[in-house]
This record gives structure tokens, C-alpha cells and sequence, in this order.
């Protein structure tokens, strides 16, 4: 499954504009890490979920929109201390966001459901995924927090 995963990422690259010249992807003849082909998988992983039936996505500052008054603009993380995918840990972690939900200042934390006038919001997934290294050299510079968000 994340062979597959990892051969629509690339394949998906490949098609982009510019002959898939994308400044994050590693050249073609690059032969990438185990450490870096895990991320790849789990950013392909993400971006299915963002991109998911009834999630509606933001990064900082921008709006998800999930209908009925329901709005939701990430303002600032709070805390990623998330578990590192690539080791293990006695405490899960947790991913705080600061947002306006519908014009209201909350804070939400990530897989918890957060009761609003317009009807109950869950921060469902967040990208990237949590990792203790970041193989800058194959990948680029890690890239900006998205959020999924869906009705609970």
C-alpha cells in the first residue's frame, strides 16, 4: 500500500507543470532514504485525508469552509508534540490549534470534537506528520501546516 502510495506521489509530480520541477522533490536519479520514502508515503497519506469527502481544508490564516455558518481559520499552533512517526514513546502527544470557528477565538486539539453554535467541528488531520528528523538534503524544508477539518 505505500509503494502505491509513494508511485502516485511521484507520478503526480511528474505531471505537474514545468516537466514536475518541483523545488521539494528530490531529482529523479536520487536515490532517497528509507527515512525519506516513509515521509513521502506519509505526506501522500495526508494530503488523500486533506483532500478527503467532507474535510475541508486551511493553513494558517486561511478559511475552511464546511457549510452552515461553519468556518474555520487556523490562526496559530499551540503545541505539536505529537509522537514522532520514526520512534517510540510512552506519551501519545497532542496537536493544539488556536482558530476562529465561526468568528469565535477557540482552541482545538487535533481528533477531538469541539461543540460551536453551528454545529460541532473536529480537527481531523494535520499535515505534515509528526517526525524526530527531517531529511532537508532529499525533501527541501519541511512544509507549512495544513489542517483537515470536518463536522463531528
Amino acid at each position: 500500500m505505500r509503494a502505491f502510495l509513494l508511485a502516485a506521489f511521484v507520478l503526480a509530480a511528474c505531471a505537474q507543470p514545468g516537466g514536475g520541477a518541483d523545488p521539494a522533490s528530490p531529482p529523479p536519479h536520487q536515490q532517497l532514504s528509507p527515512l525519506a520514502q516513509r515521509i513521502l508515503a506519509d505526506n501522500a497519506r495526508l494530503d488523500a485525508e486533506l483532500s478527503g469527502e467532507g474535510v475541508a481544508a486551511a493553513g494558517i490564516g486561511e478559511t475552511a469552509d464546511l457549510g452552515g455558518g461553519l468556518t474555520i481559520r487556523p490562526l496559530a499552533l499551540i503545541e505539536d508534540s505529537r509522537c514522532a512517526a520514526d520512534v517510540v514513546c510512552v506519551w501519545a502527544g497532542r496537536l493544539r490549534l488556536r482558530a476562529l470557528v465561526a468568528g469565535e477565538a477557540r482552541e482545538l486539539t487535533l481528533g477531538e470534537p469541539l461543540a460551536t453554535p453551528a454545529g460541532v467541528v473536529v480537527l481531523a488531520t494535520a499535515k505534515p506528520g509528526a517526525w524526530s528528523e527531517w531529511p532537508e538534503s532529499e525533501l527541501g524544508a519541511r512544509p507549512p501546516y495544513r489542517f483537515g477539518f470536518r463536522r463531528g
